[in-house]
């Protein structure tokens, strides 16, 4: 099943959205009797009478459920009687997870599954019923060669041989489906970890429903771990609520609609080999419901079936109002290209009975399953891409900004921050996930291949910045956001996952579209897109506050739209005229294998804002720098411990380096651009980022980064952690703040970006890629700037003065800043880490010249150096004369 994504808005909240095709809504009440399960005792046969048959010995004492197939079932044992007509049809197979453990992915709502939706069939091998998964990915048109050719090059999978029990009174066949649901097929056991296994024997049906077009089954499914989990009372016992939905996959004349990949949506691909057109013979269709205007010659039109949603009881009352504004805010797309009310929303009443699992169902659901995320996950036909229904679910911990995990950083913490995929890698190894995402912050879910969303956890870092930076201007009220501040942010996380649910895919340059000082005055949309992750917009000191997030969607959403859903008359025409306006304000695009740190375009970042991403990251760090010293006084009241204070702080100093980074992806940086050729006004897909704007960033990173920040000893000693010691709570290795591992955490990233193989490789080449007269920016420079940078105290030594080791000539931050540097050139020396040659070569002259300056500075008789940088110089003279001194292993050039 191809899931829409949400994101990555990893956002903690949850709602439910259902969307219900008007024609079947009357249908509902009547199909509620259908689906009632109904106990039929079996009767014993009088004296004389004939004995039961097979089919009733084995069905009798069952509970009899009638629907799309007919169901007899007990607590652990599944019959299934599949009528000669249920053989040889398709069926889409949808599995979720119904109640979860709050733990990792195996969460309450989450769909599982993130490959092609699974179609299944039935055939009859002798006596035995084959369950078979349908190969859609490869066709040819009937009759031709081509068809006889995918034939006998591809198969479908035969999952399952079910033995025929008997045969049943209408002729049809009685088959065990036990073994199929009550089991560890999807693997769930290995998403829980520490060696969960799946507990047969205590395993049982949680529901069995049957609807005239669907069956809804439900295992209460037992794991048995040996490792603790804080959200499971036992993990000798865990249970998790497997839901399977099995549907007919309809056959209703949809007209898939052709993709193009200047705009984003969610595909189903499938290899035609009849297709001439594409030269690897793929046919890609956009995933899209089926609108269709109820009256084709009018104007503006209701479509013949709305996209109903219904908000789930479960959202709280005085949020209802907000979610129901944000998914109204489509219409306003839909209305342009012709449709009256596309999109309808309703309430779910207290007393209403429909199943939200059944597949006509699909809702915006609220759960707190303290995760971190939200999600936007459609169920599609794999073979023409027309998206069948969808879910919302947001986890309500989004909501809640102050949280101890904000007391301390990891590697892992600081490679989700500022991107790590690329880090400490050499070229070959980069490409181990292709997937990893820069800024994704954790989980995300996965919505098709090659799109996570990592929302939701990205938003409840940013509400937490905002807090931390509200509070230290005394700006929150007993410690809660603004109002206004929690519905512009809810709102644009609704906005941004009902556009999941109509297809759409993240659209990562959107935040580029207007220079910040449009954004802070803007009434109207400030992004172009609510497909970006976009940061909370804090002003300022001094600057008067402007809307904290977009309050509807941009012209992107509009144009993105207009493709997938505009009635056309000359399709393919019409098409490729609305796809070629790809250079218009706002409509660039980049999605989510365009944000990683091996990908070039600066502009593609999640969670930055403006056209200038390095005017935005001097504004954050400058906003949080001020604040940091503000946080103790700020954020803990009287009689309160300081935790508040710590996470405060943490809050803050994420979002300083976090944006700090976004300036180490301008050097060796190409904007990529999807025109194409004929386009008007069409640009070349690569551009070199201007010379001036990577020397920008550098300046920018040797005053901010590299340079020695100043933090007030009072503020670090009152930086308390929770102290309490039980289970939800992260344990602290060091009670008090770690302040230089910290900050070398955030160092090494943005080193590692600026020196990995792939960054120095596209700065060799882009000297190639700029006209011989214009200016670049090369790879020696860039090197001969960072060493300049980094070593500046040896390369020139300032006074000529007495130091000591409470005032020493190289602070402790620079010491540990420049050990990673030198690591790094030694790197580019003596590993083979993908870097062009010339690299080599620069990083061993940078070295000798190190060496050098470093002789002169120890003996300079007349500057009496402290222990602390007397040792440090010492040791890094040596650290170098080794690697100038080691063998060196040349690459064999073929």
């Amino acid at each position: 099943m191809q899931k829409l994504f949400t994101c990555a808005l990893a956002f903690g909240i949850s709602l439910s959205a259902i969307l219900v095709p008007a024609s079947l809504r009357a249908e509902d009440a009547k199909e509620g009797d259908k689906s009632a399960e109904k106990k039929e005792e079996p009767s014993k046969p009088a004296d004389g009478q004939k004995p039961p048959s097979k089919f009733e010995q084995l069905t009798g004492k069952m509970k009899k459920v009638e629907g799309l197939w007919t169901l007899y079932h007990n607590d652990q044992q599944l019959l299934v009687a599949l009528a000669p007509g249920d053989l040889g049809k398709n069926y889409i197979v949808l599995t979720s997870i119904a109640r979860g453990i709050s733990s990792g992915m195996v969460l309450g709502g989450m769909s599982w599954g993130f490959d092609d939706d699974v179609i299944w069939t039935f055939r009859k091998v002798g006596e035995k019923i084959h369950v078979v998964r349908r190969n859609v990915r490869f066709q040819a048109k009937k009759g031709t060669p081509e068809a006889s050719a995918v034939e006998l090059a591809y198969s479908d999978s035969v999952l399952y041989a079910l033995p025929i029990l008997t045969a049943t009174p209408q002729g049809g066949h009685l088959v065990d489906m036990t073994g199929i649901f009550m089991s560890d097929d999807q693997q769930i056991g290995r998403a829980i970890g520490r060696g969960a296994a799946f507990a047969k024997d205590r395993s049982t049906w949680a529901k069995v429903k049957a609807f005239p077009r669907n069956v809804e089954l439900q295992v209460a499914a037992i794991y048995a771990g040996s490792g603790p989990l804080d959200t499971v009372s036992d993990p000798r016992g865990m249970q998790v609520n497997v839901h399977y939905s099995i549907s007919l996959l309809p056959e209703n004349g949809y007209k898939p609609r052709a993709a193009d990949d200047r705009l984003g949506y969610f595909l189903t691909v499938i290899k035609d080999f009849s297709n001439k057109e594409d030269d690897e013979q793929f046919v890609r269709y956009v995933n899209r419901w089926d609108l269709q205007k109820a009256d084709s010659e009018a104007t503006l039109s209701p479509p013949k079936e709305p996209i109903i949603f219904y908000i789930e009881k479960t959202v709280p009352i005085r949020l209802r109002p907000v979610v129901r504004e944000a998914i109204m805010e489509w219409n306003k797309a839909f209305e342009k290209i012709g449709f009256a009310d596309a999109i309808q929303v309703r309430q779910q009443r207290d007393d209403d009975s429909w199943d939200p699992e059944d597949v006509r169902y699909n809702t915006f659901r609220w759960i707190t399953a303290e995760a971190g995320f939200a999600m936007g996950p459609s169920r599609v036909n794999p073979m023409t891409g027309q998206i069948l229904d969808a879910d919302i679910i947001f986890d309500a911990s989004f909501l809640r900004h102050w949280k101890s995990d904000y007391e301390t950083f990891t590697q892992e913490d600081a490679r989700l921050l500022m991107g790590g995929d690329a880090h400490d890698a050499p070229l070959g190894r980069i490409f181990d996930d292709p997937h990893g995402s820069p800024l994704g912050l954790g989980n995300g879910h996965r919505h098709a291949p090659g799109a996570q969303c990592a929302l939701g956890r990205g938003m409840q870092q940013q509400m937490g910045f905002a807090a931390a930076a509200l509070a230290a201007r005394g700006a929150l009220k007993d410690g809660e956001l603004p109002e206004e501040f929690v519905h512009e942010a809810l709102k644009e996380v609704v906005m941004h996952e009902v556009g999941h649910t109509l297809g759409l895919r993240h659209n990562f340059k959107a935040s580029a579209w207007k220079p910040l000082a449009e954004i802070d005055g803007a009434d109207q949309a400030t992004v172009a897109s609510v497909m970006d992750y976009t940061p909370a917009n804090i002003a300022p000191k001094g600057a008067k506050q402007a809307r904290y997030y977009t309050p509807t969607i941009g012209p992107y959403d509009y144009w993105a739209i207009e493709y997938g859903y505009k009635p056309l008359a000359k399709e393919s025409e019409e098409l490729a005229k609305i796809a070629s306006r790809t250079n218009e304000p706002g409509h660039d695009y980049a999605t989510d294998e365009d944000t990683r740190s091996i990908d070039s375009d600066p502009l593609a970042n999640r969670f930055d804002l403006g056209s200038e991403p390095l005017a935005f990251a001097e504004r954050q760090m400058k906003v949080a720098g001020e604040l940091l010293p503000l946080v103790v006084d700020r954020t803990v009241k009287d009689g309160e411990g300081y935790q508040r204070a710590r996470q405060a702080f943490g809050l803050l100093f994420s979002e300083y380096w976090r944006t700090a980074y976004f300036a180490s992806r301008f050097p060796g940086g190409i904007h990529v651009h999807r025109d194409h050729k004929g386009d008007q006004d069409a640009r070349p897909p690569f551009r070199v980022v201007e010379a001036d704007q990577q020397r920008r960033a550098m300046k920018l990173l040797a005053e901010t980064a590299f340079d020695t920040p100043q933090y007030d000893p009072e503020v670090l000693n009152h930086l308390a952690a929770t102290r309490w010691s039980h289970w939800g709570i992260r344990d602290h290795l060091r009670l008090d703040y770690p302040i230089h591992d910290y900050v070398s955490m955030m160092q090494a990233r943005i080193l590692s970006q600026l020196t990995n193989g792939l960054t120095l490789a596209r700065l060799h080449d882009s000297e190639l890629k700029v006209a011989a007269d214009a200016d670049a920016y090369t790879l020696a420079e860039h090197l001969r700037t960072l060493v300049d940078a980094v070593f500046s105290e040896w390369k020139s030594p300032g006074e000529a003065k007495e130091y000591s080791n409470r005032a020493p000539y190289v602070s402790s931050f620079r010491r540990n800043l420049q050990r990673m540097t030198l690591n790094r050139l030694a790197d580019l020396v003596t590993v083979d880490t993908g870097a062009p040659e010339d690299a080599r070569t620069l990083a061993r002259m940078h070295l000798r010249d190190l060496d050098g300056a470093l002789g002169k500075l120890l003996d300079d008789d007349q500057r009496q150096l402290d222990d602390y940088s007397r040792a440090h110089l010492l040791d890094s003279r040596e650290r170098i004369r080794q690697v100038l001194e080691a063998r060196l292993e040349l690459r064999s050039i073929n």
